[in-house]
């Protein structure tokens, strides 16, 4: 059957769907689901997690394409949109299961949740066939692959990169051998260079295709490093996503943290792990890695509009060769945020997609980036607005009528974001009103300086806060990518008529205000410090990435020689790629990188060891009372890992080094950095060590009641 469907040629390198039609489509998604159900109630190993990823990640959005007939569609905006309309329906299917609580008692436990995905997607497929019964032979996905001409290899190469991201994460967590990732490494970049020079003979696809494959790669080497997770954020994400699992139930009230409020670290997570069975730790690992190499596909087919698709891959890379996206696993409720944002902005600006049809996908998609991340769904509206209300101050101010554009879209939109932050995420409306009351308060203060009020990332570009070498090479290069933006953003304005002919002026509006965001990042005090300037950055690449290639080219033609805008691209891309993954640190002698470098920086502060968890949770079968736990900055993290949803058993206290005072008649716990390194991260510096030694006072009168070799407990 399969033949029959998908015209394969080997001989010619033949990829043609255009036999799956509408019709064996459905059939094709009803059999997905089918062995996805056996998968699950038989408990199949390996057979259960790969289909209920591909299943859930791809069968209820091609129903809701299909439903909204979408099929002139390019194949690369189905792909991405499918995917992101997936994880809008799965989230708010599993809202909607929530709310049925207690009627329901575990509403999101495997058999409600599985009964109520069937009977849906049942429905959606009666429906898709019902509005599509004339054109069930319409070749919905429209995609075909002839390489009779072109070069192979582009083609086997990027898929090696997932692979070696796998295999030398097991080796660097097992043995502490990096020699894998290296290579990957080193091979990521001399592929760019190749298929950059290779010109015509590279087959158009390969350009999304690699993007896919890189970001995956990159993705994978930062979440599969340690058996735990890395970084910061994500530990309290996984906690909360630890309660709504424990439960099968989301309750914000369980933990009132604006983290708790987003659907997409709570009962998302939960759906994918009860109907997987995929440890807990790898849904975080692996699925969201997988979702996470979608994004720079969006930024992709957005730029390929406006520039040509070679020039749109260096767009793209642009994207995931951003800090923010290696360690994009840090924060995962901004990673489904930023999708869901990128995937309204495609939807915005593509051509053919109906009026109704747009404004429908654009409402689903914001209300998906509003129960996602509070931060990311502020900046989306200030960023959209001007986008929305452009077609009313255009015939306002220009044809001198009142034409209302385009209201209805603001209108529910507005009516959305109050409902939810007064019904259910009020916490997240009053954790973004204390930034706003910070930041005017900062403002209005003389006494408060400059350097104080601002983040390490801005003032590391201003080049006020530079702390060695590799870190002055990194922000040299960036100052340059925003300077190849600058300089493409003149051109622009330069010469307006003429790129009004080739972009959308809606989209020229919203690069300008996403130049003035960055702005007020700099001037504002306190601002940068809530929220990483490096984050504002990243969302606003949706915008800015072809105006850097923009920008490259005018450079090019500057310098009379117009044929070196690729090489201006690829230098400046590998540079960054180089800064991104902190090569440079390497090859300057300094170790830094978490993933591959066992004695890296960054590594000391993310990487979790099994020891640490191991004294944790031997205080937590042995503590006496509810005395309260003492540590540095760093073990705080330990604890959630490790007391769960039982955090609430003992008292946390990060301060006691930081205040350096003595008190008696508590526990202090002191993990693998400071047991093994002799050293402790103070609470309000990052990445900045202090001598242990220092603190030797606090010792005193205390007594070591464990000890495993990563750990210890005093008291």
């Amino acid at each position: 059957m399969i033949k029959d469907i998908i015209n394969l040629d080997n001989k010619k390198w033949l990829l043609d769907f255009q036999n799956l039609g509408i019709k064996n489509l459905i059939i094709v998604l009803f059999t997905m689901l089918m062995i996805t159900d056996i998968a699950i109630i038989l408990n199949i190993p390996f057979l259960r997690e790969f289909m209920t990823i591909i299943s859930l990640t791809t069968i209820p959005g091609t129903l809701i394409l299909l439903i909204l007939r979408l099929h002139q569609l390019e194949f690369i905006k189905k792909i991405v949109l499918l995917v992101g309309l997936s994880l809008t329906f799965l989230m708010f299917m599993g809202f909607v299961l929530n709310i049925l609580y207690p009627f329901i008692e575990e509403p999101l436990s495997l058999k409600p949740v599985l009964v109520s995905l069937n009977i849906i997607l049942i429905a959606f497929a009666f429906i898709a066939y019902r509005i599509n019964k004339n054109a069930l032979q319409t070749n919905f996905l429209n995609f075909k692959i002839s390489l009779n001409d072109k070069l192979r290899f582009p083609f086997i190469i990027p898929i090696l990169f997932p692979l070696m991201a796998i295999i030398g994460t097991y080796l660097m967590n097992t043995t502490q051998n990096n020699i894998i990732l290296l290579i990957m490494l080193f091979f990521i970049p001399l592929y760019i260079i190749l298929i950059a020079f290779l010109k015509n003979k590279v087959h158009e696809v390969v350009y999304p295709f690699s993007i896919w494959m890189i970001g995956l790669s990159l993705l994978l080497m930062h979440g599969l490093t340690s058996n735990y997770l890395m970084g910061r954020d994500v530990h309290y994400e996984f906690y909360c996503f630890q309660l709504t699992l424990q439960n099968f139930h989301w309750d914000i009230n369980a933990y009132l943290n604006p983290y708790n409020a987003c659907l997409g670290i709570t009962v998302l997570p939960t759906i994918f792990k009860v109907l997987s069975n995929i440890g807990s730790d790898y849904v975080f690992k692996i699925f969201f890695s997988f979702i996470g190499s979608f994004i720079p596909l969006v930024v992709y087919a957005v730029s390929k509009k406006y520039i040509d698709s070679k020039y749109a891959f260096f767009a793209s890379l642009l994207f995931t060769f951003q800090i923010f996206f290696v360690y994009l696993l840090g924060a995962v409720r901004q990673e489904i945020a930023i999708l869901f944002f990128f995937l309204a902005i495609m939807v915005l600006f593509t051509d053919k997609i109906n009026n109704l049809n747009k404004k429908i996908l654009f409402i689903v998609l914001l209300a998906s980036i509003m129960v996602s991340h509070y931060t990311t769904a502020y900046i989306s509206f200030v960023l959209v607005l001007p986008i929305l209300a452009f077609p009313f101050l255009k015939a306002l101010f220009i044809e001198r009528k009142f034409k209302f554009t385009n209201f209805d879209v603001i209108v529910i939109s507005a009516l959305f974001i109050l409902l939810w932050y007064v019904l259910f995420a009020d916490v997240q409306a009053n954790a973004g009103s204390q930034v706003v009351q910070t930041t005017i308060a900062s403002s209005a203060s003389s006494a408060s300086s400059f350097a104080d009020n601002k983040g390490d990332y801005v003032l590391g570009i201003l080049g006020i806060k530079l702390k060695s070498l590799p870190n002055t090479v990194s922000v040299i290069v960036h100052d340059l990518i925003f300077l190849t933006i600058g300089i493409g953003l003149l051109t622009i304005i330069r010469n307006y008529r003429e790129y009004l002919k080739k972009i959308d002026p809606e989209y020229i509006i919203a690069i300008l205000v996403s130049i003035v965001l960055l702005v007020l990042f700099i001037v504002l005090p306190y601002i940068s410090i809530a929220y990483d300037a490096a984050r504002l950055f990243f969302q606003l690449l949706i915008f800015l990435a072809p105006v850097f290639v923009i920008g490259a080219i005018r450079i090019a033609k500057a310098i009379k020689k117009p044929n070196m805008d690729v090489v201006i691209l690829v230098v400046l891309l590998i540079s960054l790629f180089s800064c991104a993954t902190y090569l440079q640190y390497h090859f300057m002698g300094m170790p830094y990188s978490p993933d591959y470098e066992k004695d890296g920086l960054i590594r000391n502060e993310a990487f979790m060891y099994n020891q640490e968890i191991i004294g944790a949770e031997w205080l937590k079968n042995n503590q006496i009372g509810n005395l309260t736990m003492y540590s540095d900055g760093r073990e705080l993290l330990v604890f959630f890992r490790a007391y769960g949803k039982d955090i609430k058993g003992i008292q946390l206290n990060n301060t006691y080094f930081h205040y350096n005072n003595t008190i008696n008649d508590r526990y202090l716990y002191l993990g693998h950095l400071n047991v093994n390194g002799g050293k402790i991260q103070e609470l309000y510096t990052h990445l900045e060590y202090q001598d242990i030694k220092n603190y030797s006072n606090l010792f005193s009168g205390k007594d070591k009641i464990y000890e495993n070799g990563g750990s210890q407990i005093w008291r």
